[in-house]
């Protein structure tokens, strides 16, 4: 009797560890996943910890709204607004900034608009809204195609109306894919314009201004909303990538050179 004991015992730990869910879902954003940072992340958080990231890459818009509905243990996005308001309505625990780089516009390398001449974003934003000079736009929710919305707004041009304003209604890379053979300007993260492959004959046109900051934040799903989430694990991981060996696989990434996102000091 004690050895049939000890017997299923043995099996029941067999099985609960061979089936344990030894991993987490990060909802997270084109971005990371186009320029292999995530990946990166990904496989080295495994190797120090042997939890497996399964990660989501969609738009920002995507990645918040299926955090809300528990398909997900933590959320890495940049659109900040919102992600304040993911936290204020109990879906998210805290929101930690996790890294940063910017925004940048590009366009034919001939630049018909001119706007490499600008002196401000206002100015840009101004001559972009002519019916003369295409502009390809996301038009997805993503955090792109949020801070692109909010450069309308704040310079007080609203959305262009005509034909000359385009909506892909797909991810960076395939609007810029769209830019590129219609001769057109568009709005993008600087990572992914580094990593992104087949630059033809687009170029950064505008660049290096306060208004085009992108930050990224990270924010574990509240088990209070969703108790199926896997906290710990991802606690884990936030503390890893905020104070551990994954700050410093961020901060040190590179392509051709080049470094894609910042870590905060």
């Amino acid at each position: 009797m004690i050895k049939t004991k000890i017997f299923f015992l043995i099996i029941t730990l067999f099985v609960s560890n061979t089936f344990a869910k030894d991993y987490i879902i990060v909802q997270s954003t084109t971005s990371t996943a186009n320029t292999g940072l995530l990946d990166l992340l990904s496989e080295e958080f495994f190797i120090d910890t042997g939890i497996e990231v399964r990660a989501v890459a969609v738009g920002t818009g995507t990645a918040i709204a299926n955090a809300r509905k528990g398909d997900g243990d933590v959320l890495m996005v940049h659109s900040k607004d919102d992600e304040l308001k993911f936290v204020q309505d109990g879906f998210g625990v805290e929101r930690y900034d996790l890294m940063y780089n910017d925004f940048v516009i590009l366009g034919p390398n001939n630049d018909p608009a001119k706007i490499k001449d600008k002196k401000n974003i206002l100015e840009v934003m101004t001559v972009l809204s002519s019916p003369d000079y295409k502009f390809i736009s996301r038009d997805d929710y993503s955090g792109t195609h949020k801070k692109e919305l909010s450069l309308w707004q704040e310079s007080g041009l609203g959305i262009p109306k005509d034909s000359s304003y385009i909506k892909s209604g797909s991810g960076m890379a395939s609007t810029i894919n769209i830019a590129n053979e219609m001769q057109a300007y568009v709005l993008t993260d600087r990572g992914t314009w580094i990593a992104f492959q087949n630059k033809n004959n687009l170029e950064i046109l505008y660049e290096n201004d306060k208004s085009l900051f992108n930050p990224y934040g990270i924010i574990v799903v509240s088990p209070k909303k969703h108790s199926h989430v896997e906290y710990e694990k991802s606690n884990k991981f936030v503390e890893w990538l905020l104070k551990g060996r994954g700050k410093n696989l961020i901060n040190n990434y590179a392509i051709e050179g080049q470094k894609l996102f910042f870590t905060y000091n």
